[in-house]
């Protein structure tokens, strides 16, 4: 994977626990699981207009989530591809006609040559 792709995946870790965290505190309409914890969370800290904030870093934060899956997955991907590439393929044996015996891969020596 390399440097660089454990720098992604860092910071993909990173950007989903922060997404997750976000998507959590905010109040849906419903209530959501921000109500059963004592109420609206980025309300409460933030003021109302800050639910304008929230939303929008919730898309910034998820744009950044699909940008960074793409990244490390085509990245991974063209990583296995190349190496697939690079590793030569055997050959297949040489066929024989019909009636023709196979030759030996190595030459022989007579037993009486010694």
């Amino acid at each position: 994977m390399g440097i660089l792709g454990g720098i992604v995946l860092a910071v993909l870790v990173i950007d989903t626990v922060a997404l997750c965290g976000l998507i959590l505190i905010q109040r849906g309409k419903g209530g959501g699981l921000a109500g059963a914890f004592g109420g609206g969370g980025v309300e409460q800290a933030f003021g109302t207009r800050a639910t304008t904030l929230a939303q929008t870093a919730t898309a910034v934060l998820a744009g950044i989530y699909l940008l960074l899956s793409m990244v490390l997955g085509l990245g991974l991907g063209m990583g296995r591809a190349s190496a697939a590439a690079a590793t030569p393929k055997p050959e297949p044996p040489a066929s024989t006609g019909p009636g023709q015996a196979p030759v030996p891969a190595v030459p022989s020596t007579p037993k009486d040559a010694k």
